[in-house]
């Protein structure tokens, strides 16, 4: 690295109108938390349904049902920004293919 010029290693999601079209249910939810939301993207609705899961007045049955995913979609969102922050780019490329895998299956079971 220089001395003006830092290289990073990061993830975006590219198009964040993605998110609700594969996930419709699941964004509704994220994005329903009262949280400040400067972008709509993937790691920042596994904060959002994180902090929902902790702090929101959400039904036994999805805590029950959609916690332990929830929680492990937080845990890759904190494996891949580990990943990313060693500059461990194909680690942090197998946490985000882990992580969708994990969305597709929140989806799949969304309890209300």
């Amino acid at each position: 690295m220089g001395e003006a010029l830092q290289i990073r290693v990061s993830a975006v999601t590219w198009n964040e109108d993605l998110v609700e079209k594969l996930w419709p249910r699941l964004s509704a939810l994220a994005f329903s938390v009262p949280i400040k939301h400067e972008k709509h993207g993937v790691l920042e609705m596994v904060r959002a349904l994180a902090d929902g899961l902790t702090f929101m007045d959400w039904s036994e049955e999805r805590k029950k049902r959609m916690g332990p995913g929830i929680r492990q979609a937080a845990e890759l969102k904190k494996s891949l920004e580990e990943a990313l922050a060693a500059w461990k780019p194909q680690e942090a490329n197998t946490a985000s293919e882990k992580l969708e895998a994990v969305l597709d299956e929140l989806e799949r079971i969304f309890t209300s």
